[in-house]
Order: C-alpha cells, then structure tokens, then sequence
C-alpha cells in the first residue's frame, strides 16, 4: 500500500430537509407576498441557520401550506434536523412561517 505524504482529503457535505411550508398570513405578522420556491431565490432564517427553498410548488401564497425541500447554508440547531421538529421561519426579526421537517440527509458535493 502507498501512502501519499502531504496529501489533502476534503469531503463536503450538503444539508437538506424535507418539510411542509405554512406561511402565516399578511394579517397575523406573515409575508405580504408569495415565495417561489423552485427559483432558489429565497432564503430565510430557520432554526438557528440559513435556509435557502429550492423544491416545491411554483408559488407559495400568505396563508397557504406546501410541500418543499430547502438547503442548508448556515447550521441549524441539530434538534431542528429530526422529522416532526417545528421550525420558525424568520425575516427581518419577525416570524413570516413554519417549517414542519418530515426528513433530513445529507450528500457529498
């Protein structure tokens, strides 16, 4: 077996959940305007880190539920990384939704 001296292994790892989207309505402190999802546009504060949603519907309106899967860009709190965790969904210090975690994995970039 050869052993190559000096030599630099590095493995990244991507984070992503799976997880039902609630946007709280304009009137109860939520969005004024829809997100898009598949865009990969918006991000958000969530659980102590950086989500960016890059699955779901073409829109998600105040007030409505989805289906979606963001990436993890900022660490989130290892609690908020198990199925049936309810994460507060933050912009500009004020909670616009929440996310319900249905699953998370991990991949190799």
């Amino acid at each position: 077996m050869t052993e190559r001296l000096g030599a630099v292994s590095c493995l990244l790892m991507a984070g992503f959940l799976e997880a039902t989207l609630l946007l709280y309505p304009a009137d109860a402190g939520g969005r004024q305007t829809p997100i898009a999802p598949r865009e990969g546009t918006y991000r958000a504060w969530a659980g102590g880190g950086m989500v960016r949603f890059i699955e779901g519907p073409p829109a998600v309106a105040p007030g409505s539920e989805a289906r979606v899967v963001v990436e993890i860009e900022l660490p989130l709190d290892p609690p908020n990384l198990i199925p049936g965790a309810e994460i507060e969904l933050v912009e500009d210090e004020r909670n616009v939704g929440l996310l319900v975690v249905t699953r998370f994995w991990r991949v190799a970039v």
